[in-house]
């Protein structure tokens, strides 16, 4: 068997840093992606198509990085088709219930467990055509609502998911918490987080969340939580271009 570096870190309590791509430009991944645990190729709200997200992954491969590959959705064929571009992971969001939890889980495994098909092209090219037994798949789910963080243990606890994903936006729009408001700023927020991760762990499940500052990293991190996604192509882009553009205003006297 392949191994999945990704979760078999995960598994040994490491902590895996990871940075997440919004833009379909696998130069972008080539450039800036080296040396991280993991890169977030982001399904549901970046600006992929399909043949976009699975050059995200090509690249990703090419560099030597493992992909968490965020799909737009819950439907069975959307989850196989980003399924069998082999991202070491595969990443589901508003998931709220264990019954949500169990549908994802079957969509995402072979028979007997589930109800993915087989024939992927990359894998069995990659792999033979007995990769369903060759790369075993990580699935996370995320915990984006009150609703969620409720059912965050009965989720956990469902045989085939991985690991729990916090989602601190979605979360604040549900507690209607300003966006601006950092994840250590709101007791409501942080004591969701603190459950999804308690209830993760109690069902030896990974836990992860968005951490962008060193800060929020270690405060997560001292909850458990093991997947730091610590920021990404859009964020490092704007906001150093945004600084070095004020930097050389004030140099030439704009």
């Amino acid at each position: 068997m392949v191994p999945n570096r990704l979760l078999e870190r995960l598994r040994q309590g490491q902590v895996c840093l990871g940075l997440s791509n919004g833009l379909p430009a696998p130069g972008i991944i080539e450039c800036m992606y080296r040396g991280c645990d993991f890169i977030w190729v982001d399904g549901q709200h970046g600006q992929f198509s399909y043949d976009g997200a699975l050059n995200a992954v090509r690249a990703a491969a090419a560099v030597g990085v493992d992909v968490l590959l965020r799909v737009p959705g819950h439907e069975h064929s959307t989850l196989c088709l980003f399924a069998d571009m082999g991202p070491a992971a595969v990443m589901v969001p508003m998931v709220n219930t264990p019954a949500e939890a169990e549908h994802v889980v079957r969509g995402l495994r072979f028979p007997p467990r589930g109800v993915r098909s087989f024939g992927g092209r990359r894998l069995a090219d990659l792999y033979g055509r007995d990769y369903p037994w060759e790369r075993e798949l990580m699935v996370v789910v995320q915990i984006e609502t009150t609703r969620a963080v409720a059912n965050a243990a009965a989720i956990a606890a469902v045989d085939g998911v991985d690991g729990l994903f916090f989602g601190p936006d979605d979360m604040k729009m549900s507690l209607g918490i300003p966006m601006d408001v950092p994840l250590t700023g709101d007791p409501r927020l942080q004591h969701a987080l603190e459950q999804t991760a308690q209830a993760a762990q109690a069902h030896g499940k990974a836990v992860g969340c968005v951490c962008p500052t060193p800060d929020l990293a270690r405060f997560a991190a001292d909850l458990g939580v093991r997947l730091l996604a610590i920021g990404g192509d859009t964020l490092f882009l704007r906001t150093t271009a945004a600084s070095r553009l004020s930097e050389l205003r004030s140099a030439v006297g704009g």
